[in-house]
């Protein structure tokens, strides 16, 4: 299939996979990386145009096969285009930013966790991609590529220093983020989180999170370590999105 064959069969949504494209693409790794980086880049420029057109969706099989290839020039124009304020983020992305994003992100930062950590610590970027930003410090963890010695302090620093003292899904999410990494040395910042009232006891108390901490150590990061994934097959990814009853 040609390259700008394969372009257009992945531009809009007609209602069933494209398969043949997707398989295309992945197969023709190096001669579709710029086109694909060029979808991103262009985006950026007309967010307006994306934001009008929900048939669109060439941003978003730009995204997973570009995480799919690990193509860290991916990193800095998915930054950009998830950092638009508002809900921009949820209406160009859908679920995809509650699912998966914390996943490309992990695929396709190299390792280079400063700009997801300015993205955490931003309170002007949309709470949901923040709490993307988070939970992909714990997909690297979970896939062997960043320790968690690094990032149980930084979260617990987040808790007692670097967030905004409202409440918010940022806070949830970091809650449940630290209790994916068994959090023994930052149970004081998080006592203090619930006591300030800044995590919604709807979604998580502090009963689940000793419920963590009564386990063994090794047992629960065990589980961790063998369910993180990056993204591997973005045939596989998008089936899941069609199969959804809310597709």
């Amino acid at each position: 299939m040609q390259i700008t064959h394969i372009l257009e069969e992945l531009a809009f949504d007609m209602g069933e996979l494209p398969r043949e494209a997707i398989e295309a693409a992945i197969a023709k790794r190096k001669a579709m990386t710029p086109h694909l980086l060029q979808i991103l880049s262009d985006a950026v420029e007309r967010i307006d145009e994306i934001i009008e057109n929900d048939n669109y969706q060439g941003h978003l099989y730009a995204m997973y096969l570009l995480a799919q290839y690990r193509e860290p020039a991916a990193f800095p124009l998915i930054l950009k285009l998830i950092s638009f304020p508002g809900e921009i983020p949820h209406v160009i992305l859908g679920d995809v930013l509650t699912e998966d994003l914390s996943r490309i992100l992990a695929s396709v930062c190299e390792g280079n966790i400063l700009p997801i950590q300015q993205l955490i610590e931003n309170p002007l970027i949309n709470e949901y991609v923040r709490a993307a930003g988070q939970s992909s410090l714990v997909t690297l963890v979970g896939c062997g590529l960043l320790s968690r010695k690094t990032i149980i302090p930084y979260f617990g620093t987040l808790m007692t220093q670097l967030l905004e003292r409202r409440r918010s899904y940022v806070w949830d999410n970091l809650i449940s983020c630290c209790c994916d990494l068994y959090p023994i040395e930052i149970l004081d910042a998080i006592i203090s989180v619930f006591d300030e009232e800044l995590a919604d006891s709807e979604f998580i108390t502090l009963e689940d999170v000793q419920a963590i901490l009564d386990k063994k150590q090794e047992d629960h990061l065990f589980k961790l370590f063998q369910n993180a994934e990056l993204i591997e097959d973005t045939v596989t990814e998008m089936e899941k999105w069609l199969s959804s009853p809310t597709y």
